[in-house]
C-alpha cells in the first residue's frame, strides 16, 4: 500500500485525497495543488498503488487523512487555484454540511446536482467513515453516485452542490460503461435512480450513448476543436 504525502501540514483545515493510476502522470494535478489560495494549512495525500480498487484508495486516504474536511479528486484534473478555498468557505458556513459536489468543465462536464462526480467531491471525514466510505462493489463505475446517494440516505447531515466548487478535468473520462453495474444502482436505489438519471429525455438518451460508447468519441472530437481553438481547459 502506497501513501504518499505530497504535501504535509500540521493541522490542516483540509485534506486532499487523490486515488492514482500507478505510473500515470499526475504531476500536474499536483501542480495545481500547490498553487492553492487557501489561506488555512492543507494536505494532499496520493494514494498510488495497483493493488487497489478506486474505492479501496479512496477509503485508505479517508482513513489516513488529518482533516475533518476531505477534498476528493482524480490524478487527471487541474483544480483551479480558488478549489481548496470555495470548500472551505461551503464547510465553514454550514455546519451541518457532510457531502459537497460541484460543478465541472474542460475535457468531461457534470450533469448538476446529485450526480456526485468523484473528481470534484467533499466531505466531512467522519461522515464518509461512518457509512462506510464507498463501496468496492461499484468500482470502477458508479462508485461515487452510490456513495452520495447512500450519504444522502444514512449521514447525519446535509448534502449540497455548489456552482462555486469547479474543477477541470480536461480530458475525456477513462471509465467504460458496465452495465452490469448500472443495473445494480437502479435496483439498488430506485427512487434516486428515476429522480437524477432519468430526470430527462437528454439524460436517458446521453446514457445509451455513453452504453455504446458513443460519448467519448464525441469528447474527443469535441477536445479536438477546443485543442485547434487554443482552449488550455482540455488534454
Amino acid at each position: 500500500m502506497a501513501i504518499e504525502f505530497q504535501r504535509t501540514a500540521s493541522d490542516p483545515v483540509v485534506s486532499v485525497v487523490i486515488p492514482s493510476v500507478p505510473e500515470y502522470d499526475h504531476q500536474p494535478t499536483l501542480a495545481c495543488l500547490d498553487t492553492q489560495t487557501l489561506d488555512e494549512p492543507y494536505e494532499v495525500l496520493l494514494v498510488n498503488d495497483a493493488s487497489l480498487d478506486r474505492s479501496e484508495a479512496r477509503n485508505i486516504g479517508l482513513k489516513h487523512a488529518s482533516a475533518d474536511i476531505v477534498a476528493l479528486t482524480d490524478d487527471d484534473t487541474r483544480p483551479p487555484e480558488d478549489w481548496l478555498d470555495a470548500i472551505y468557505r461551503e464547510f465553514r458556513a454550514d455546519p451541518a454540511l457532510v457531502c459537497l459536489e460541484g460543478s465541472i468543465y474542460g475535457g468531461c462536464r457534470d450533469f448538476g446536482p446529485r450526480h456526485y462526480v468523484g473528481c470534484n467531491l467533499a466531505v466531512r471525514r467522519e461522515a464518509a467513515l461512518d457509512i462506510g466510505g464507498f463501496r468496492s462493489a461499484f468500482s470502477e463505475w458508479r462508485e461515487d453516485v452510490e456513495f452520495g446517494w447512500r450519504m444522502e440516505q444514512e449521514a447525519d447531515g446535509v448534502c449540497r452542490y455548489s456552482s462555486a466548487v469547479r474543477m477541470c478535468h480536461p480530458s475525456t473520462p477513462r471509465t467504460a460503461f458496465d452495465r452490469e453495474l448500472e443495473r445494480k444502482l437502479r435496483s439498488e436505489y430506485p427512487e434516486h435512480y428515476d429522480e437524477v438519471m432519468n430526470a430527462s429525455v437528454f439524460r436517458r438518451l446521453h446514457r445509451r450513448a455513453r452504453e455504446l460508447g458513443l460519448t467519448q468519441r464525441v469528447h474527443r472530437g469535441l477536445n479536438r476543436i477546443r485543442r485547434a481553438l487554443g482552449d488550455s481547459n482540455v488534454t
